[in-house]
């Protein structure tokens, strides 16, 4: 309470300042007063003067310290094999998250691969024999489940469209071609049930004189044969039969085939005739109202010849049916976009 009244005795709203004091001690007190406010400029003082100090005492070891020594070649080279290992640390911590990522989609393709979808319902007006059809629909289940490891196989689910590529295995003894695949995905102009229903059309009407529907099943169930030769190479003729079929799922249609054994076929392989095997997936999904995508892949194996024939005719034999092939999928695009105009043309004066 002193030191209060001291100090507001020292302001002249109090009336106190300049004026004589009755208390004999109040110079005594002005002093002790003044001394008081006299100690924080002191105190700065002192904080520089040592401010300044350490100053000296920093430039004085930074003049006695030793300049540093250039790297010698092991040393160079152990700071580079670190800075590599910091950068194969990242590296590891990058692929981690991918191979989760891939984790996280293989997860979702078991999920969808639970879910069988089934052949869609069976015209009665197509097909009245009373034979059994369960193995076909069988066969084409068991092709259609294998779908899924396929894409990621032939790296289709990643894949940027426009994507086309063919990719030949050949025999470990003599170097022969043993089979081909063949490999596309497209963006079509088109929705994608006008869509499959071009491929399902030309893959099951527009056929060449080589290949014909041997028998219908149902409407989406083909069993079609094809006969394979070339006069001028001593070669047997190659006969395939394939099973064709076709799937609907919400979003997109599935056609799946494959070619039938000696054991599974309705009609015999002629005697002398080399058996095809042939196998394959397309896939039409819907993108937007007016687009879809289109996915595909395929695989032919190269049958056994008989010793009879050359090796240079069996070579030549093999490059022909690789050749023939490219022929056909060339010949199935052109056709393709001949009835995607068609078929656009057809909804725009409808709609129109």
């Amino acid at each position: 309470m002193a030191h209060m009244s001291a100090f507001l005795a020292t302001t002249p709203d109090f009336g106190l300042l300049g004026t004589p004091s009755s208390n004999p001690s109040s110079d005594d007190d002005s002093a002790a007063q003044a001394k008081k406010h006299a100690r924080p400029k002191h105190e700065i003082e002192v904080l520089h003067a040592k401010h300044m100090e350490l100053q000296r005492q920093l430039q004085l070891l930074q003049l006695l310290r030793a300049p540093p020594r250039p790297l010698t070649p092991w040393q160079a080279r152990a700071m580079r094999q670190a800075e590599a290992a910091q950068r194969t640390l990242q590296e590891n911590s990058r692929l981690k998250r991918l191979v989760n990522d891939q984790r996280k989609v293989l997860a979702s393709l078991e999920r969808s691969l639970r879910k069988c979808p089934r052949l869609l319902s069976r015209d009665p007006t197509t097909h009245t024999e009373d034979d059994d059809t369960t193995p076909f629909k069988r066969l084409l289940q068991r092709q259609f489940d294998k779908m899924e490891s396929e894409w990621i196989q032939r790296r289709l689910y990643d894949g940027t469209a426009p994507l086309r590529y063919t990719m030949v295995e050949r025999g470990t003894e003599d170097g022969a071609i043993a089979s081909f695949h063949f490999v596309a995905k497209m963006i079509a102009p088109l929705d994608y049930t006008s869509m499959a229903h071009v491929f399902w059309t030309h893959k099951t009407g527009l056929l060449g004189p080589s290949c014909s529907v041997h028998r219908t099943i149902d409407h989406n169930i083909v069993y079609m044969r094809e006969l394979t030769r070339y006069a001028d190479l001593h070669v047997p003729v190659m006969e395939t039969h394939d099973c064709f079929g076709r799937f609907h799922e919400p979003g997109r249609v599935v056609m799946v085939w494959r070619s039938v054994g000696q054991d599974e076929t309705i009609t015999a392989h002629g005697t002398d005739h080399l058996v095809g095997h042939r196998w394959g997936w397309l896939v039409v999904e819907e993108t937007t109202a007016s687009e879809c995508s289109v996915q595909c892949s395929m695989t032919t194996n190269i049958p056994t010849i008989p010793a009879s024939a050359s090796a240079t005719e069996v070579a030549a034999w093999t490059d022909r049916l690789v050749q023939s092939s490219h022929t056909s999928k060339d010949a199935l695009g052109a056709v393709v976009q001949a009835a995607v105009l068609e078929r656009r043309e057809q909804l725009e004066s409808f709609y129109g």
